[in-house]
C-alpha cells in the first residue's frame, strides 16, 4: 500500500476537525430535524475519514489487507450523498418533510449488503486501490453513482438556491455554500471518471472541506436558524410591508407584500442603498419625509425604534402608513433593521367616519338637552313673567289713582306717599323676579357651551348646586320625581374645571334617574362629600337597577338602556369628561330592584 503523506496529514486534520463538528451540533439545544440530518451527514463522512485511516494504520502497524476497514467507510460514503439531498430538502422546506423522503435510505442499506459481499459477485469491486486509476469499478458502484449524483446536486442546489434568495448571493452564506459545492463536486467527478491520478483520501478530505463550510455557516452565520421557504412564505402571506436593511444601509429583502404596494410607484430592489429609495418616497410624499431619514438615522445609531404614520400619493396611489423602524442589535453592534410598513388607509377612512358619526351623535344629544333647556325656561320663566305681568297691572292701577288724587281736594299727602309706597313695593317685588329671571338667563347660557370646549375655570359649589336646581326643577316636577340634595362640606368650597360641563353631566345623571321610575313618582339623592383630596359627588335612584352586563360596558360604548329613545353618548362623554377634563373618576354601583348610584371623583382646588 503506497501512502500519500500529504493527504494522509490532511485525512488526520479533517478527521479531527469533523469529529469537533460533529460535538458542537450534537450539543446544540432545541434540535430540529434539520439539525440531526446534519449530525447523520456528519457522523458519516467522520466514519468515513476514520475508517481510512485505521486502515492504513492497521496495514503498516499489523500488516493487515483485508477489505473490513474499507468495506465499512464505503458504507458510510453512500449515506452522504442522502443526508446532503436531505439537508438541502429540509432547508428548502423550513418545516419537517415528508417521511417518504426517508426511503431514500434503501439505496444506501442495499449498497452496504452488497460491498460486503463484493468477494462473493464482485458486482461493487472487481479490482480495489487507494489509487483511483487503477480501481475496476462493477456495476453496482456505477449504479450508486447514477442514484448519488443527482442526490447530490440536488440537494446543493436546494441549499444554494434558497439561501441565495433568502440572503442574496452576495452573503456569507451564498458564497459559503458555493465554495462548499466546488471542492466535492470536482474531487468526486474526477476520481470517478479518472479525469486525474489522485488519492482516495481526497475524496473524503474534499467532502470535509464541504462540510466545514456548511458548519462555518452554521456556527458563524446561523445558517441553520434560517429557514427561507417556510420565513419566506408566511412573511409573503402578511399583510405588511417589510424591508430587512443590512448594516451597509443596503435593502437586502423584501416581501410581496411590500412589492404589491410600492413596486409599480419606486424602484424597490436588493442591494440598493435605503437612503436611495427614501428619497424616492419623499419625493411622492404628502408631508415631509426628512422625518424618515432622521428616525431611521436615529435608529441606527441609538439603536431605539422608531414609529411614524406617512401619507404617500402617487397617481391613483393614495394610501396612509403607518412606519416603524426597529433596529438589529447582536452584542451591542448594529447589524442592520426591519422597517415595517402597515397600510392604514382603511383604518384613517374608518376612522374619520366614526369621527362625523360621532359629531353626528353629540348634536342629536345637544339638540335633546336643548328641548330639555327650552322646557325648563318655559316653566323657569313662567311664574316670574305673570308675577311681573301682575305687577305691571298693579302699577298702572296705581298710577290711575295717582292721576285722579291730583285734582281731587281731599286726598291729603298721606295718600300720595300710601300710594308711592304701594308703586314701590311692586317695583321691588319685580326687581326680585327680575333677577330670578337673569339667573336663569345666565345658566341657560353658559349650559349652550360645547362639550368640547376647553376652557378651564374654578367655580364654588354653591354655584353648582344653584344651577343644578334651577335647571332640573321643570323635569323634576313634570315627572313627580323629588330631588334631595345632602351636602356634607361648605358650599363655598372651590372646584377647578368647567361648571358648565359639571352641571350638564350631573344633570343628565337626574334625568337617567327620573327615567329609571318608567313615568313613576320616586326619590333622587344628589349628595356631596369629602374623600381625602378628593370630592365624591353621588346621584342614588331607588328604580330596577342595571343588569351586570351592561354595567361593565356602560362607560366604554355608546350603550344605552332606553332603546330607540338614547344615543349612549351622554354616559360615554360623562366619563370622557369626567377622566379628560377634571382629572377625576367616574364609576357606578347597580343592584336588581334596589337602585344605582353613579359616583363622580374629582379633586379639591
Amino acid at each position: 500500500m503506497v501512502i500519500n503523506i500529504t493527504a494522509f496529514v490532511l485525512l488526520h486534520l479533517t478527521t479531527i476537525l469533523v469529529f469537533v463538528l460533529l460535538l458542537i451540533i450534537s450539543r446544540m439545544k432545541k434540535k430540529q430535524e434539520i439539525h440531526f440530518i446534519s449530525i447523520g451527514l456528519i457522523l458519516s463522512i467522520f466514519t468515513w475519514c476514520l475508517f481510512m485511516l485505521l486502515e492504513v494504520y492497521a496495514f503498516q502497524y499489523f500488516d493487515y489487507k483485508g477489505m473490513c476497514f474499507t468495506n465499512t467507510y464505503f458504507s458510510a460514503v453512500g449515506f452522504v450523498s442522502v443526508y446532503i439531498f436531505l439537508l438541502g430538502l429540509s432547508f428548502s422546506a423550513g418545516t419537517s418533510i415528508n417521511r417518504k423522503y426517508y426511503l431514500l435510505f434503501l439505496f444506501p442499506i442495499l449498497n452496504v449488503a452488497a460491498i460486503w459481499t463484493n468477494d462473493l459477485h464482485h458486482l461493487f469491486f472487481v479490482k480495489y486501490s487507494l489509487m483511483n486509476n487503477e480501481i475496476i469499478r462493477g456495476p453496482l458502484i456505477n449504479f450508486q453513482a447514477a442514484i448519488a449524483y443527482p442526490l447530490i446536486l440536488t440537494g446543493i442546489f436546494l441549499l444554494l438556491y434558497f439561501s441565495i434568495k433568502n440572503a442574496g448571493f452576495f452573503s456569507k452564506q451564498s458564497l459559503l455554500i458555493a465554495f462548499a459545492t466546488i471542492i466535492p463536486v470536482f474531487v468526486d467527478v474526477s476520481f470517478v471518471f479518472k479525469l486525474f491520478s489522485f488519492s482516495l483520501y481526497y475524496e473524503p478530505i474534499s467532502f470535509s472541506i464541504a462540510v466545514g463550510c456548511m458548519m462555518l455557516a452554521i456556527l458563524k452565520y446561523d445558517f441553520l436558524n434560517i429557514v427561507p421557504i417556510a420565513l419566506q412564505t408566511i412573511v409573503d402571506h402578511i399583510s405588511d410591508s417589510y424591508l430587512v436593511v443590512n448594516d451597509n444601509f443596503e435593502i437586502i429583502d423584501f416581501n410581496k407584500t411590500f412589492v404589491s404596494n410600492f413596486g409599480e410607484i419606486v424602484d424597490s430592489k436588493r442591494k440598493m442603498s435605503i437612503w436611495v429609495w427614501i428619497e424616492q418616497i419623499k419625493a411622492i410624499s404628502e408631508d415631509n419625509m426628512d422625518y424618515f431619514k432622521n428616525s431611521y438615522d436615529k435608529s441606527s445609531k441609538e439603536f431605539v425604534s422608531s414609529y411614524f404614520e406617512k401619507h404617500i400619493r402617487k397617481g391613483e396611489f393614495d394610501k396612509v402608513f403607518a412606519i416603524e423602524i426597529t433596529p438589529v442589535i447582536t452584542k451591542n453592534s448594529f447589524k442592520g433593521s426591519i422597517i415595517l410598513l402597515r397600510d392604514i388607509t382603511e383604518i384613517r377612512k374608518s376612522f374619520e367616519l366614526v369621527k362625523q358619526t360621532q359629531a353626528q351623535l353629540i348634536e342629536k344629544e345637544h339638540l335633546i338637552s336643548l328641548g330639555q333647556l327650552i322646557g325648563g325656561i318655559a316653566h323657569n320663566l313662567k311664574t316670574p313673567i305673570m308675577s311681573i305681568s301682575g305687577g305691571i297691572e298693579g302699577l298702572k292701577d296705581l298710577i290711575t289713582e295717582y292721576e285722579e288724587s291730583i285734582v281731587d281736594p281731599t286726598v291729603v299727602a298721606e295718600d300720595h306717599l300710601e300710594i308711592a309706597n304701594e308703586m314701590r313695593s311692586w317695583v321691588e317685588k319685580m326687581n326680585e323676579y327680575c333677577s330670578y329671571m337673569s339667573d336663569i338667563i345666565s345658566t341657560v347660557k353658559g349650559q349652550a357651551v360645547q362639550l368640547t370646549s376647553t376652557t378651564t375655570d374654578c367655580f364654588q359649589l354653591s354655584e353648582l348646586l344653584k344651577r343644578i336646581d334651577i335647571l332640573m326643577n321643570h323635569e323634576l316636577k313634570r315627572f313627580g320625581c323629588k330631588l334631595n340634595i345632602v351636602s356634607l362640606i361648605e358650599k363655598s368650597t372651590i372646584i377647578r374645571g368647567e361648571v358648565n360641563s359639571l352641571v350638564q353631566i350631573i344633570d343628565n345623571l337626574i334625568t337617567n334617574s327620573i327615567e329609571s321610575y318608567e313615568g313613576e313618582e320616586g326619590e333622587i339623592d344628589l349628595s356631596i362629600s369629602r374623600d381625602g383630596p378628593m370630592i365624591l359627588i353621588t346621584v342614588k335612584d331607588y328604580g330596577p337597577g342595571i343588569p351586570d352586563d351592561v354595567k361593565s360596558r356602560l362607560f366604554k360604548e355608546l350603550l344605552t338602556t332606553k332603546a330607540k329613545k338614547g344615543t349612549g353618548l351622554g354616559l360615554y362623554m360623562s366619563y370622557s369628561t369626567i377622566v379628560g377634563k377634571f382629572g377625576g373618576k367616574m364609576w357606578l354601583e347597580s343592584e336588581i330592584g334596589k337602585g344605582t348610584s353613579f359616583f363622580i371623583s374629582i379633586p379639591v382646588t
